[in-house]
């Protein structure tokens, strides 16, 4: 997650792609939090608790995969505004 930050701001020095990759960012995390969890539960076998972090799991993954998918465009459509207004391409 440092590592992310850091390179934040390197990479987009704006509002909207920094949150553009926090989010991104963030999603892994829940989906790396849910796996651990996932494995925990099973190896203490609590599966109603497992069955409920894979359905958070799918739920998380889905978030990341729609993420990505919007991010050239999301990219895109900042780059098209910062070169007519700057001041606008920030929201």
């Amino acid at each position: 997650l440092a590592m992310a930050q850091s390179l934040s701001g390197v990479f987009a020095g704006d509002e909207v792609m920094k949150g553009s990759l926090a989010s991104y960012t963030f999603e892994h995390m829940e989906i790396a939090s849910y796996t651990i969890l996932i494995a925990a539960a099973e190896s203490l076998g609590e599966t109603e608790v497992a069955r409920a972090c894979e359905q958070n799991l799918r739920e998380e993954e889905a978030m990341a995969e729609w993420l990505k998918n919007k991010l050239p465009a999301t990219t895109e459509q900042f780059l098209a505004r910062s070169e007519s207004d700057s001041d606008n391409a920030k929201r």
